[in-house]
């Protein structure tokens, strides 16, 4: 409970900065669905082959891969966000590096649908727009976190200490292993059509 507070306390304190973060998401979805559509009826094709659910999907890879190819692409975004909030004057890049994921979540997403269809993929779409969502909203608490301990000397140390950080961080990865695993449970119970 004591970490709820902490966590919202960080958000209040900072009600304009994750104001801010949540328009200028809003705004990356909304070019993200328009570039996909772009690129689906331009010259610029995107390939999806090289997403690890849709690999799993078309049974190009397995479980293992599925989780391994899940957190690294977590936790690459995750070292870069939490990493350049170290110092004031590289929390910019933080948030480019944030909204960059904002943006290709919002790409990724808009072309399954345009490419393979609605019907097709509905129950993927929906626990994807779920999965997109959380880690969304995982990482712009994380960043009002960590800027707020950007001023302290061992930021690194600081941040390691703060067991709210720690959680949402902790977060970020069972997120990412619940959407792998019940993937896997839809995949062998449910026809998810990827061709």
């Amino acid at each position: 409970m004591n970490i709820f507070h902490s966590v919202f306390d960080s958000i209040r304190a900072r009600k304009g900065f994750f104001i801010l973060l949540i328009i200028s998401s809003i705004i990356m979805i909304v070019l993200g669905v328009i570039s996909a559509i772009n690129f689906d009826g331009g010259v610029l094709v995107i390939d999806l082959n090289n997403i690890s659910y849709i690999k799993f999907l078309k049974d190009d890879c397995g479980f293992a891969f599925l989780i391994f190819g899940s957190l690294i692409n977590i936790i690459i975004f995750y070292i870069i966000i939490f990493s350049c909030c170290c110092k004031r004057y590289f929390i910019p890049l933080s948030i480019i590096f944030y909204l960059y994921f904002v943006y290709s979540q919002a790409v990724i997403f808009t072309s399954i649908l345009l490419i393979y269809g609605f019907f097709n993929t509905i129950i993927l779409l929906i626990l994807l727009l779920v999965y997109i969502f959380f880690n969304i909203f995982l990482f712009m608490m994380l960043i009002c976190l960590c800027v707020e301990n950007s001023h302290c000397h061992n930021y690194f140390s600081s941040c390691f200490r703060r067991q709210d950080i720690m959680i949402l961080s902790l977060a970020l990865l069972l997120v990412s292993i619940a959407f792998c695993i019940i993937l896997t449970i839809l995949k062998s119970f449910v026809i998810l059509l990827i061709y």
